[in-house]
Protein backbone atom coordinates (compact mmCIF):
# COMPACT_ATOMS: atom_id res chain seq x y z
CA UNK A 1 0.00 0.00 0.00
CA UNK A 2 2.76 2.43 0.95
CA UNK A 3 4.69 1.64 -2.25
CA UNK A 4 1.59 2.34 -4.33
CA UNK A 5 1.09 5.68 -2.59
CA UNK A 6 4.73 6.60 -3.22
CA UNK A 7 4.46 5.77 -6.92
CA UNK A 8 1.27 7.82 -7.33
CA UNK A 9 2.79 10.75 -5.45
CA UNK A 10 5.99 10.73 -7.51
CA UNK A 11 4.06 10.46 -10.79
CA UNK A 12 1.85 13.44 -9.94
CA UNK A 13 4.82 15.60 -9.02
CA UNK A 14 6.67 14.56 -12.17
CA UNK A 15 3.78 15.54 -14.43
CA UNK A 16 3.24 18.79 -12.56
CA UNK A 17 6.94 19.60 -12.90
CA UNK A 18 6.69 19.21 -16.67
CA UNK A 19 3.63 21.49 -16.78
CA UNK A 20 5.36 24.15 -14.67
CA UNK A 21 8.35 23.97 -17.05
CA UNK A 22 5.98 24.45 -19.99
CA UNK A 23 4.52 27.51 -18.25
CA UNK A 24 8.03 28.89 -17.74
CA UNK A 25 8.84 28.40 -21.43
CA UNK A 26 5.57 30.13 -22.33
CA UNK A 27 6.56 33.09 -20.15
CA UNK A 28 9.93 33.28 -21.87
CA UNK A 29 8.34 33.30 -25.34
CA UNK A 30 5.89 36.03 -24.31
CA UNK A 31 8.78 38.02 -22.84
CA UNK A 32 10.57 37.98 -26.20
CA UNK A 33 7.54 38.51 -28.46
CA UNK A 34 5.55 41.10 -26.50
CA UNK A 35 7.25 42.75 -23.47
CA UNK A 36 4.09 44.71 -22.62
CA UNK A 37 2.03 41.55 -22.41
CA UNK A 38 4.87 39.89 -20.48
CA UNK A 39 4.33 42.37 -17.63
CA UNK A 40 0.76 41.19 -17.29
CA UNK A 41 1.56 37.48 -17.65
CA UNK A 42 4.35 37.63 -15.06
CA UNK A 43 2.04 39.31 -12.55
CA UNK A 44 -0.56 36.62 -13.19
CA UNK A 45 2.08 33.89 -12.83
CA UNK A 46 3.24 35.23 -9.47
CA UNK A 47 -0.29 35.71 -8.12
CA UNK A 48 -1.11 32.21 -9.40
CA UNK A 49 1.49 30.78 -7.04
CA UNK A 50 -0.40 32.42 -4.17
CA UNK A 51 -3.68 30.96 -5.46
CA UNK A 52 -2.04 27.54 -5.44
CA UNK A 53 -0.94 27.98 -1.82
CA UNK A 54 -4.50 28.92 -0.83
CA UNK A 55 -5.80 25.84 -2.65
CA UNK A 56 -3.28 23.71 -0.75
CA UNK A 57 -5.23 24.28 2.46
CA UNK A 58 -8.34 22.79 0.84
CA UNK A 59 -6.39 19.81 -0.51
CA UNK A 60 -4.68 18.89 2.76
CA UNK A 61 -7.96 18.71 4.65
CA UNK A 62 -9.84 16.91 1.91
CA UNK A 63 -7.09 14.32 1.42
CA UNK A 64 -7.02 13.36 5.09
CA UNK A 65 -10.61 13.75 6.28
CA UNK A 66 -12.69 13.99 3.09
CA UNK A 67 -14.04 17.39 4.18
CA UNK A 68 -14.33 20.34 1.80
CA UNK A 69 -13.62 23.26 4.14
CA UNK A 70 -15.64 26.18 2.76
CA UNK A 71 -14.53 28.32 5.72
CA UNK A 72 -10.86 28.25 4.72
CA UNK A 73 -10.94 31.72 3.13
CA UNK A 74 -12.43 33.17 6.32
CA UNK A 75 -9.70 31.44 8.35
CA UNK A 76 -7.18 33.35 6.22
CA UNK A 77 -9.05 36.62 6.74
CA UNK A 78 -9.49 36.34 10.50
CA UNK A 79 -5.82 35.40 10.97
CA UNK A 80 -4.84 38.43 8.87
CA UNK A 81 -6.91 40.64 11.17
CA UNK A 82 -5.25 38.96 14.15
CA UNK A 83 -1.81 39.83 12.75
CA UNK A 84 -2.88 43.43 12.17
CA UNK A 85 -4.19 43.58 15.77
CA UNK A 86 -0.87 42.34 17.15
CA UNK A 87 1.16 44.82 15.10
CA UNK A 88 -1.05 47.89 15.34
CA UNK A 89 -2.95 47.67 18.62
CA UNK A 90 -0.46 45.75 20.79
CA UNK A 91 2.68 47.02 18.99
CA UNK A 92 4.29 43.58 18.95
CA UNK A 93 7.58 43.11 17.05
CA UNK A 94 7.01 41.73 13.56
CA UNK A 95 8.80 38.43 14.17
CA UNK A 96 6.91 37.68 17.39
CA UNK A 97 3.59 38.65 15.78
CA UNK A 98 4.17 36.26 12.88
CA UNK A 99 5.11 33.40 15.25
CA UNK A 100 1.95 34.02 17.30
CA UNK A 101 -0.06 34.11 14.07
CA UNK A 102 1.27 30.66 13.10
CA UNK A 103 0.46 29.28 16.55
CA UNK A 104 -3.04 30.79 16.37
CA UNK A 105 -3.57 29.32 12.89
CA UNK A 106 -2.53 25.82 13.93
CA UNK A 107 -4.61 26.10 17.08
CA UNK A 108 -7.64 27.30 15.14
CA UNK A 109 -7.40 24.37 12.73
CA UNK A 110 -7.02 21.89 15.59
CA UNK A 111 -9.96 23.43 17.48
CA UNK A 112 -12.25 23.33 14.46
CA UNK A 113 -11.48 19.65 13.83
CA UNK A 114 -11.99 18.58 17.43
CA UNK A 115 -15.07 20.73 18.15
CA UNK A 116 -17.04 20.81 14.91
CA UNK A 117 -15.79 18.16 12.48
CA UNK A 118 -14.97 15.11 14.63
CA UNK A 119 -18.53 14.89 16.08
CA UNK A 120 -19.76 14.52 12.50
CA UNK A 121 -17.44 11.65 11.55
CA UNK A 122 -19.53 8.95 9.89
CA UNK A 123 -22.21 11.44 8.84
CA UNK A 124 -22.94 12.17 5.16
CA UNK A 125 -20.53 14.40 3.24
CA UNK A 126 -23.24 17.04 2.91
CA UNK A 127 -23.50 17.39 6.72
CA UNK A 128 -19.82 18.29 7.02
CA UNK A 129 -20.09 20.61 4.03
CA UNK A 130 -22.94 22.49 5.70
CA UNK A 131 -20.94 22.67 8.94
CA UNK A 132 -18.03 24.40 7.18
CA UNK A 133 -20.50 26.72 5.45
CA UNK A 134 -21.90 27.67 8.88
CA UNK A 135 -18.36 28.29 10.15
CA UNK A 136 -17.72 30.53 7.15
CA UNK A 137 -20.68 32.77 8.04
CA UNK A 138 -19.72 32.66 11.73
CA UNK A 139 -16.20 33.92 11.00
CA UNK A 140 -17.58 36.66 8.76
CA UNK A 141 -19.82 37.84 11.58
CA UNK A 142 -16.97 37.77 14.11
CA UNK A 143 -14.75 39.91 11.87
CA UNK A 144 -17.47 42.51 11.31
CA UNK A 145 -18.34 42.51 15.02
CA UNK A 146 -14.76 43.09 16.17
CA UNK A 147 -13.21 45.15 13.39
CA UNK A 148 -16.26 46.48 11.54
CA UNK A 149 -16.07 46.89 7.79
CA UNK A 150 -12.77 48.76 7.86
CA UNK A 151 -9.91 47.96 5.49
CA UNK A 152 -6.31 47.88 6.68
CA UNK A 153 -2.88 47.46 5.16
CA UNK A 154 -0.03 45.76 6.96
CA UNK A 155 2.80 48.12 7.94
CA UNK A 156 5.49 45.96 6.34
CA UNK A 157 3.89 45.70 2.87
CA UNK A 158 6.59 46.46 0.26
CA UNK A 159 6.21 49.28 -2.24
CA UNK A 160 7.80 50.33 -5.51
CA UNK A 161 8.56 48.14 -8.50
CA UNK A 162 11.20 45.53 -9.36
CA UNK A 163 12.64 45.53 -12.86
CA UNK A 164 13.54 42.27 -14.67
CA UNK A 165 15.10 43.01 -18.03
CA UNK A 166 12.55 45.65 -18.93
CA UNK A 167 9.64 43.94 -17.18
CA UNK A 168 8.31 45.77 -14.11
CA UNK A 169 6.94 43.56 -11.36
CA UNK A 170 5.27 44.51 -8.09
CA UNK A 171 7.36 43.18 -5.19
CA UNK A 172 4.43 41.84 -3.14
CA UNK A 173 3.28 39.21 -5.71
CA UNK A 174 6.93 38.26 -6.28
CA UNK A 175 7.46 37.68 -2.57
CA UNK A 176 4.22 35.75 -2.38
CA UNK A 177 5.24 33.56 -5.32
CA UNK A 178 8.66 32.82 -3.83
CA UNK A 179 7.14 31.91 -0.48
CA UNK A 180 4.50 29.72 -2.12
CA UNK A 181 7.11 27.77 -4.10
CA UNK A 182 9.22 27.32 -0.97
CA UNK A 183 6.21 25.94 0.93
CA UNK A 184 5.37 23.52 -1.89
CA UNK A 185 8.96 22.25 -2.00
CA UNK A 186 9.02 21.85 1.78
CA UNK A 187 5.74 19.98 1.70
CA UNK A 188 6.99 17.73 -1.10
CA UNK A 189 10.03 16.87 1.03
CA UNK A 190 7.90 16.18 4.12
CA UNK A 191 5.44 13.97 2.27
CA UNK A 192 8.17 12.13 0.41
CA UNK A 193 10.86 11.55 3.02
CA UNK A 194 9.31 11.70 6.51
CA UNK A 195 7.28 9.12 8.44
CA UNK A 196 4.57 11.65 9.26
CA UNK A 197 4.25 12.60 5.61
CA UNK A 198 3.97 8.97 4.53
CA UNK A 199 1.42 8.29 7.28
CA UNK A 200 -0.72 11.23 6.12
CA UNK A 201 -0.56 9.98 2.53
CA UNK A 202 -1.60 6.46 3.55
CA UNK A 203 -4.49 7.87 5.58
CA UNK A 204 -5.54 9.90 2.55
CA UNK A 205 -5.49 6.75 0.41
CA UNK A 206 -7.37 4.36 2.72
CA UNK A 207 -8.48 4.80 6.35
CA UNK A 208 -9.05 1.09 6.98
CA UNK A 209 -5.60 0.10 5.73
CA UNK A 210 -4.08 2.92 7.79
CA UNK A 211 -5.62 1.54 10.98
CA UNK A 212 -4.40 -1.96 10.14
CA UNK A 213 -0.87 -0.56 9.83
CA UNK A 214 -1.10 0.99 13.29
CA UNK A 215 -1.55 4.59 12.11
CA UNK A 216 -3.77 6.65 14.40
CA UNK A 217 -6.20 8.07 11.86
CA UNK A 218 -7.89 10.56 14.19
CA UNK A 219 -4.53 12.03 15.15
CA UNK A 220 -3.71 12.42 11.46
CA UNK A 221 -7.03 14.24 11.01
CA UNK A 222 -6.14 16.69 13.78
CA UNK A 223 -2.61 17.13 12.43
CA UNK A 224 -3.90 17.84 8.92
CA UNK A 225 -6.29 20.49 10.20
CA UNK A 226 -3.54 22.07 12.33
CA UNK A 227 -1.15 22.17 9.36
CA UNK A 228 -3.91 23.61 7.20
CA UNK A 229 -4.47 26.31 9.83
CA UNK A 230 -0.75 27.13 9.77
CA UNK A 231 -0.96 27.38 5.97
CA UNK A 232 -3.92 29.75 6.42
CA UNK A 233 -1.58 31.94 8.51
CA UNK A 234 1.02 31.89 5.72
CA UNK A 235 -1.67 32.75 3.18
CA UNK A 236 -2.94 35.53 5.43
CA UNK A 237 0.49 37.19 5.44
CA UNK A 238 0.99 36.83 1.69
CA UNK A 239 -2.55 37.83 0.71
CA UNK A 240 -2.25 40.90 2.96
CA UNK A 241 0.90 41.90 1.09
CA UNK A 242 -0.93 41.83 -2.25
CA UNK A 243 -4.36 43.09 -1.16
CA UNK A 244 -5.89 45.01 1.74
CA UNK A 245 -7.06 43.26 4.92
CA UNK A 246 -10.87 43.36 4.72
CA UNK A 247 -13.73 41.07 5.81
CA UNK A 248 -14.29 40.36 2.09
CA UNK A 249 -10.77 38.98 1.63
CA UNK A 250 -12.14 35.65 2.82
CA UNK A 251 -13.97 35.38 -0.49
CA UNK A 252 -10.63 34.58 -2.10
CA UNK A 253 -11.00 31.11 -0.61
CA UNK A 254 -14.11 30.26 -2.61
CA UNK A 255 -13.52 32.63 -5.53
CA UNK A 256 -9.92 31.55 -6.22
CA UNK A 257 -8.88 28.65 -4.00
CA UNK A 258 -11.89 26.45 -4.67
CA UNK A 259 -11.62 27.05 -8.42
CA UNK A 260 -7.95 26.05 -8.34
CA UNK A 261 -8.73 22.93 -6.30
CA UNK A 262 -11.40 21.78 -8.73
CA UNK A 263 -9.10 22.49 -11.67
CA UNK A 264 -6.08 20.63 -10.25
CA UNK A 265 -7.98 17.92 -8.38
CA UNK A 266 -9.43 17.84 -4.87
CA UNK A 267 -6.85 15.34 -3.60
CA UNK A 268 -3.79 16.49 -5.54
CA UNK A 269 -1.11 18.66 -3.93
CA UNK A 270 0.86 19.27 -7.17
CA UNK A 271 -2.47 19.91 -8.90
CA UNK A 272 -2.99 22.86 -6.54
CA UNK A 273 0.25 24.45 -7.76
CA UNK A 274 -0.40 23.86 -11.46
CA UNK A 275 -4.04 24.91 -11.17
CA UNK A 276 -3.06 28.10 -9.36
CA UNK A 277 -0.60 29.08 -12.08
CA UNK A 278 -3.18 28.40 -14.81
CA UNK A 279 -5.88 30.44 -13.08
CA UNK A 280 -3.50 33.30 -12.31
CA UNK A 281 -2.22 33.59 -15.90
CA UNK A 282 -5.69 33.14 -17.44
CA UNK A 283 -7.10 35.83 -15.15
CA UNK A 284 -4.27 38.21 -16.03
CA UNK A 285 -4.62 37.64 -19.78
CA UNK A 286 -8.39 38.05 -19.65
CA UNK A 287 -8.04 41.30 -17.72
CA UNK A 288 -5.47 42.56 -20.22
CA UNK A 289 -7.71 42.04 -23.24
CA UNK A 290 -11.10 42.64 -21.59
CA UNK A 291 -10.97 44.07 -18.08
CA UNK A 292 -14.67 43.56 -17.38
CA UNK A 293 -14.41 39.76 -17.54
CA UNK A 294 -11.38 39.42 -15.25
CA UNK A 295 -13.38 38.41 -12.17
CA UNK A 296 -15.50 35.80 -13.94
CA UNK A 297 -12.63 34.01 -15.68
CA UNK A 298 -11.93 31.68 -12.70
CA UNK A 299 -15.60 30.70 -12.61
CA UNK A 300 -15.63 30.08 -16.36
CA UNK A 301 -12.59 27.83 -15.93
CA UNK A 302 -14.32 25.96 -13.11
CA UNK A 303 -17.45 25.49 -15.22
CA UNK A 304 -15.34 24.20 -18.11
CA UNK A 305 -13.37 21.71 -16.01
CA UNK A 306 -16.55 20.43 -14.33
CA UNK A 307 -18.02 19.69 -17.74
CA UNK A 308 -14.92 18.16 -19.33
CA UNK A 309 -13.04 16.56 -16.42
CA UNK A 310 -14.97 16.90 -13.14
CA UNK A 311 -12.29 15.13 -11.08
CA UNK A 312 -9.64 17.69 -12.11
CA UNK A 313 -6.34 17.40 -13.95
CA UNK A 314 -4.63 15.31 -11.24
CA UNK A 315 -7.62 14.23 -9.18
CA UNK A 316 -8.76 10.69 -8.49
CA UNK A 317 -11.59 9.56 -10.74
CA UNK A 318 -14.42 8.05 -8.71
CA UNK A 319 -18.17 8.28 -8.27
CA UNK A 320 -19.89 8.69 -4.91
CA UNK A 321 -23.41 9.27 -3.69
CA UNK A 322 -23.87 12.18 -1.26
Amino acid sequence: MADKVKQTFSSSWGISGVLVAVCAIFLGVVWIVNPELADVVFQGFFVGGLYGLIALGFVLIFKSSQVLNLAYGEMIAILSYFLYFLLDSLDFPLGLAIVLMFVAGAGLGFLLERSFIRPLVGQPFLAMLMMTLMLMFLFQGIMVLIWGGESYSLPFAPGGMIDFGGISVLPAPLWAFGAAIAVFLLLAFVFRYTKIGLAMRVVAADHAVSQSLGIKVKQMFSLSWAISGAFAAICGILVSLVWMVTPEMGHIGLGKGLVVVLLGGLNSIPGALVGGLIVGVAEALGGFWWADVREIIPWLLMLLILIIRPWGMFGERRIERI
